[in-house]
């Protein structure tokens, strides 16, 4: 059946010129000429036997009939719109690539990534979820983690990513506060400050201090449950931090924090890249996977930070 429908130019030329009250300038908004818009406005009202403008010399007036007229109208193009919208940004006919990561990992590391990969594979409706250590996964809700150590899925696959090294890290004031700067700095006057630590990470500065060759004499400090806790109160002087390298570039690189007490150095932990093997051949895993990969340049990582 034929339906007795204006066409949408028309409408659309409409609802410009009502919200104007002026040809020109509804013409101006839709790409059109002044000459085009009235046009469409006289076929819509031959098209309704009504008049919808009366035309005062150059200055416009809504009938009744027109405002009446664009009341039923403006909700339909509004419906039209949001339909035409949903459509664009279906998320049904997108593969669905599910991520879990380390929070960490994923704010410092992963997450200014994405946007790169998202460009470059836009068939994919990516949803990165944040994951706990002792997170029990289930594969079915999960395609892709990011971890460090351990199988967290039975007969899962597993690539490695990248060592984690770590590097003490404060203010620069708290530096001034001992007359101390970048320059005169030694690995040893680190004992003048607290040393703060990750809680569930209570060897990190033993073990750094038998990198060094230092003697572990106080090690005891505040303590932070996230490293997010841990780097905000790094920046605010409250004592030297140790942290993942990678969490710390950009703070380096901006003078934020300095790195006096010498270079990174590696820790035991190392990140993984997992998946179950029944999903090793789904088409995103597999290009997430490889593409990740290739963004890892773990030694490139820590010389830019040693020289920082």
């Amino acid at each position: 059946m034929r339906r007795y429908l204006p066409s949408s130019t028309a409408l659309k030329c409409f609802e410009a010129s009502v919200r104007h009250l002026s040809f020109t300038r509804a013409a101006q908004e839709l790409h059109l000429t002044q000459s085009a818009v009235s046009r469409q406005i006289r076929n819509l009202e031959e098209f309704l036997s009504r008049d919808l403008f009366i035309r005062l010399n150059k200055r416009l007036v809504l009938t009744g009939t027109g405002a009446a007229y664009y009341k039923e109208v403006v909700p339909l193009l509004d419906s039209m719109e949001s339909a035409c919208l949903k459509m664009l940004h279906r998320e049904d006919e997108k593969i669905s690539l599910q991520l879990a990561s380390l929070p960490t990992l994923a704010s410092f590391w992963l997450v200014p990534k994405l946007a790169k990969f998202q460009r470059a594979h836009p068939q994919f409706n990516i949803k990165v979820n944040a994951m706990d250590v002792t997170d029990n996964l289930d594969p079915k809700q999960v395609d892709v983690i990011l971890h460090y150590g351990g199988d967290h899925w039975p007969k899962g696959v597993s690539h490695h990513l990248m060592n984690e090294y770590v590097i003490p890290v404060c203010s620069p004031e708290l530096l001034a506060e001992q007359g101390l700067t970048m320059n005169t700095a030694k690995r040893s006057d680190i004992s003048l400050f607290p040393l703060m630590h990750l809680t569930s990470r209570s060897n990190a500065w033993s073990e750094w201090m038998a990198q060094q060759e230092l003697a572990a004499s106080h090690l005891t400090g505040p303590g932070f449950e996230h490293f997010h806790m841990l780097l905000e109160a790094a920046k605010s002087g409250m004592g030297v931090a140790i942290m993942p390298t990678m969490i710390v570039k950009d703070a380096l690189a901006s003078g934020v924090l300095v790195a006096p007490f010498g270079e990174a150095c590696m820790t035991p932990h190392e990140y993984f890249l997992s998946y179950p093997a029944n999903k090793a051949d789904l088409e995103q895993v597999v290009t997430f996977r490889d593409w990740l990969l290739e963004q890892v340049d773990p030694q490139t990582q820590v010389e830019s930070l040693a020289a920082g």
